[in-house]
């Protein structure tokens, strides 16, 4: 994560929300290079390649999305948020996390941005199936797993 945002309970909140790592702007080139080889240096299984849920796949590398084998198109804010779903599956993600994940920015509470994007998303990834994959928990936010029986 690269921001500008630098008291501990920042760094700690963008660890908890799923960063690898953190750098606070302005920063030195050297130290992102340094962090970014550390990274490279992870063995390869430590990250998988393909995220799964149920019948949905999603290749964060080649930037495809898949259900049942049949191709999904996303635009780059619909993918983020279907990443951050899949990289949480069955976790309750609160719609200020969502926000603050995908637009960067202080939630104002009164928006429905994620409302919003949760619908484009459900239609696209649902459209045609009768097991649905996003849940709303009421006055919390989404999560997304296959329902049990399934």
């Amino acid at each position: 994560m690269l921001t500008a945002r630098g008291t501990v309970d920042d760094k700690v909140q963008g660890l908890y929300a799923g960063a690898d790592d953190y750098l606070v702007k302005p920063f030195a080139f050297p130290e992102l290079l340094a962090r970014l080889r550390a990274l490279l240096r992870r063995p390869a299984s430590a990250l998988p390649a393909v995220l799964k849920v149920g019948d949905l796949s999603l290749d964060p590398g080649a930037r495809r999305a898949e259900r049942a084998g049949a191709l999904i198109d996303l635009t780059p804010r619909e993918f983020s948020l279907l990443e951050l779903f899949m990289r949480h599956p069955g976790q309750v993600l609160t719609r200020t996390r969502i926000a603050e994940h995908i637009w960067n920015f202080d939630f104002c509470c009164q928006s429905n941005v994620v409302d919003v994007y949760v619908s484009y998303l459900r239609r696209k990834i649902e459209a045609g199936f009768q097991t649905k994959l996003v849940h709303t928990v009421r006055g919390v936010g989404y999560k997304m797993e296959v329902p049990s029986g399934r």
